[in-house]
């Protein structure tokens, strides 16, 4: 999720509660194994990667061999193509990923057969960590080559290279600061689930759309990324797409 917020940050501009379109959408449930139905109904690929991993979990049930096995399949039957802003919809239809949906597809299947895991979200990426049997494994899904971490030794340094990234401190900032510091420079190693990890790839669009100057379709996805996960970060974009979009109208 390592990206430039490319827009002026002009003052905050308070608003009332009916400043704007206001999310209505009702709460979503989310379940491992309705996404995964749907994803088998419409893609063969998907389908594909579907059974072979049936297969796996009856041969090495919940084991480091079946983990693997998650994570080389879905590089080999999805995981095609690095495209920062993918949403797992179109890494379902055309393989393009990136942290986030790639992520999404692998918690998709660990929450399903159920692994122990976790959702990291970091201040510019995400990836996932699993216990299993006292020990500790990463999947880390833009890397298909050496993403399946298990060492002990590796896992620790991986860990503590972002947990290093968190350390920011912003205690002395004005909040109006400390605001736009949790967007522009965020200090973040935390747990999220997968509603909250839909949050982010509507997030993470609602940048490219700004970042395009289209500031409708980037408040669109910024009040949908509110409705699923409403972090710090989240809430500051959209206040400053809030203020762009009132400066556009009176310009």
């Amino acid at each position: 999720m390592k990206s430039l917020i490319i827009f002026l940050l002009v003052l905050l501009i308070p608003f009332s509660n009916h400043a704007l379109t206001e999310n209505g959408e009702k709460e979503l449930q989310f379940s491992s194994e309705e996404f995964i139905s749907y994803w088998d109904s419409v893609s063969p690929k998907f389908n594909k990667l579907r059974n072979k991993l049936e297969k796996d979990y009856k041969k090495f049930d919940k084991s480091e061999k079946f983990l693997k096995m998650v994570f080389y399949r879905s590089q080999l039957h999805l995981l095609y193509d690095y495209y920062q802003y993918s949403t797992v919809e179109e890494l379902i239809e055309s393989g393009k990923f990136d942290c986030v949906s790639g992520s999404f597809l692998m918690a998709a299947f660990l929450d399903f057969y159920g692994f122990d895991y976790q959702i990291i979200e970091t201040s510019h990426h995400v990836f996932l960590l699993v216990e299993l049997d006292k020990q500790q494994i990463i999947l880390e899904s833009t890397d298909s080559f050496n993403g399946f971490i298990s060492d002990k030794n590796e896992v620790a340094s991986y860990l503590a290279e972002f947990k290093s990234d968190a350390k920011n401190n912003t205690l002395y900032l004005h909040p109006d600061q400390r605001a736009i510091n949790s967007l522009i420079n965020p200090s973040i190693y935390r747990t999220i689930d997968l509603k909250e990890l839909k949050g982010l790839e509507y997030f993470n669009k609602a940048i490219y759309y700004n970042n395009q100057k289209n500031l409708k379709n980037a408040f669109e996805e910024i009040t949908k990324a509110e409705s699923y996960y409403a972090s710090e970060r989240i809430l500051t974009l959209k206040r400053l797409i809030q203020t762009q979009l009132s400066l556009a109208v009176n310009y």
